[in-house]
């Protein structure tokens, strides 16, 4: 009897394993409570070179502290406010300073959600910081824009284990930069659904993400006390990975990392360059 309870127990972990290989998943967020509050950490990096200029980076870190408000003119209103917010950014080893996000720490803002999930537009909740109208969307309308309601996609529904997935999005608007003007994107999005596993009593799944894009790109320097823009197409690809709490309805954490290669301009200066970007979240609460 001694040599039956090893292999008993070895039959059970196995099928504790396999066990949700046929069962169904859906992926949709649930809409929060009135005055439901929620945290988030973002870490933010893009680098790329010009060769008559150098090496450059854009790294930034923040909060953020959501509110569900109510809905308004069949809009989602969340109140949202960035903390903590650090960057670390340079051209040529020279630090830049960003006066605008030093200004947004702490500021509230509203953000206006359709029934997508995207987000319609931002505007600042006091009228005093309507300046920082522009520095609100670079830094909630980033390159991998979070959808509030659909993370995986509206086909996100009774997946299984080992399910792919793809969708696709024309001319979607984003900021390469807080301080950029718009750039837009065309993207397929494969999604797959890797694995379910039960972590600390919660029903975690794992969902891997794949990108194809192609994008109108621009973005706005500024150094030696002058303002620049370099503008050009690139292509490339994102690859990601998210948690996502099956009980809750919520995502724990992703990470997006894109490689981007393309033909650009500036001050009539022609280059190739790549850039190269990631971005991860976390829930804090």
């Amino acid at each position: 009897m001694k040599n039956i309870f090893p292999k008993i127990i070895f039959l059970f972990f196995i099928s504790s394993i396999f066990c949700n290989e046929n069962e169904k998943y859906s992926f949709i967020s649930q809409i929060p409570e009135i005055n439901k509050t929620y945290k988030l950490h973002t870490d933010r990096t893009l680098s790329f070179t010009i060769p008559s200029v150098g090496y450059i980076q854009f790294v930034s870190s923040y909060n953020e502290i959501g509110k569900y408000l109510r809905m308004e003119d069949e809009l989602h209103v969340v109140e949202s406010t960035l903390t903590e917010m650090e960057t670390d950014n340079s051209i040529a080893n020279i630090e830049i300073m960003d006066y605008y996000w030093q200004a947004m720490n702490n500021v509230s803002c509203y953000v206006y959600i359709n029934n997508d999930g995207r987000i319609k537009h931002i505007k600042p909740v006091k009228k005093d910081d309507n300046y920082l109208q522009e520095a609100f969307e670079g830094a909630y309308l980033g390159m991998f824009e979070r959808s509030y309601k659909y993370p995986f996609s509206k086909q996100a529904i009774d997946k299984k284990v080992g399910e792919s997935w793809t969708t696709a999005s024309d001319s979607s608007k984003f900021h390469f930069t807080m301080n950029s003007p718009p750039s837009f994107a065309w993207i397929k999005t494969t999604f797959q659904l890797k694995k379910v596993r039960k972590t600390r009593g919660r029903n975690i799944a794992y969902i891997d993400v794949i990108d194809s894009l192609d994008i109108d790109v621009a973005i706005k320097l500024k150094f030696m006390n002058e303002e620049r823009f370099i503008k050009g197409r690139a292509i490339g690809t994102a690859e990601g990975a998210f948690k996502w709490d099956i009980d809750a309805n919520r995502v724990i954490s992703f990470r997006l990392v894109s490689n981007l290669e393309g033909d650009f301009e500036m001050d009539n200066e022609k280059f190739l360059t790549k850039f190269k970007r990631s971005e991860k979240h976390k829930a804090l609460d």
